[in-house]
């Protein structure tokens, strides 16, 4: 699939394929009852203090090195939290993996021995931290507010994962029957005659089977465990009622999106440059990369 921006934006009007991750104030707002309930008892908001300035009243600006390149801050999310284990990344190389890399999750049957690297690459003459899927076995997601959706693209709601399957003609098919004076005995493919036509689809995937198979022949579906989906999860405790849309464009592009949810949408990527703040998940383990 495209590779995904790294702000959120709206849909380009000429139909062409985008991804949005979805902001930190986005996900904040949808995490705050919890972030709220974690909050010790002690915490109060400090009061605010004037920042010194200069004469002309332009604010100074805290230092920060200007030569090298930023220090990105990694976020181990602990289980069923929103806070967790943060780590400084000083290497222009970082692994994520079960058993091999810098940070080990020897427990996590999901991921894979290397799963996932956090790489500093210079660009233009700028540097810019990129995290990149290394060919794992269950894939590499970021949450995002909303993604266009190529052939094949995978993206994850509450407990379930589901890929994308885009309408196409299916040119193997073959016409037993010639009408009007062609040979009698001769089977003509497809390419001889209007193609057949296979919608889009949309596929849960359960390991390495597939589960329910939707059709989408309508313009707009709903993920979630409400009766009124289409797709429906009534039992997945981490799915809200109407969590994920999927819904066509007038162009005939399939895109889906989510409005703050707690849990969130995410989408499977091979390669995404961090530029201010991306969250992701490899296995089972959720992270956040925050650079700047």
């Amino acid at each position: 699939m495209d590779q995904p921006q790294n702000s959120a934006q709206s849909a380009p009007r000429d139909g062409r394929s985008f991804t949005a991750l979805e902001t930190d104030e986005e996900i904040r707002r949808a995490l705050l009852p919890e972030m709220m309930e974690n909050l010790p008892e002690s915490a109060v908001e400090p009061p605010s203090v004037a920042e010194p300035g200069q004469p002309d009243g332009r604010p100074v600006s805290p230092y920060r090195p200007t030569a090298r390149p930023p220090v990105p801050i990694l976020t181990v999310f602990d289980d069923g939290r929103s806070d967790g284990e943060a780590i400084r990344i000083r290497q222009p190389r970082f692994i994520i993996g079960r058993t091999e890399g810098d940070l080990r999750f020897p427990l996590d049957g999901r991921m894979s021995s290397k799963h996932v690297e956090i790489t500093l690459q210079a660009v233009g003459g700028l540097h810019r931290w990129v995290v990149t899927d290394l060919q794992s076995t269950h894939g590499t997601f970021v949450r995002v507010s909303r993604s266009a959706l190529a052939d094949r693209a995978e993206f994850l709601v509450g407990n379930g994962r589901y890929r994308f399957e885009a309408a196409r003609a299916e040119r193997d098919a073959t016409i037993d029957h010639v009408p009007g004076g062609g040979s009698s005995g001769r089977t003509r493919g497809l390419d001889d005659e209007a193609a057949a036509f296979r919608p889009a689809a949309l596929s849960e995937l359960i390991g390495s089977d597939i589960g329910n198979r939707v059709l989408l022949v309508k313009d707009e579906y709903w993920i979630g465990t409400s009766q009124s989906c289409q797709v429906c999860r009534p039992d997945d405790p981490f799915c809200e009622a109407r969590h994920a849309r999927l819904h066509r464009g007038p162009r005939g592009q399939w895109s889906v999106e989510h409005d703050r949810t707690r849990n969130g949408l995410w989408v499977k990527i091979a390669q995404i440059a961090a530029e201010s703040m991306v969250y992701f998940q490899a296995g089972e383990q959720r992270f956040k990369l925050k650079v700047g």
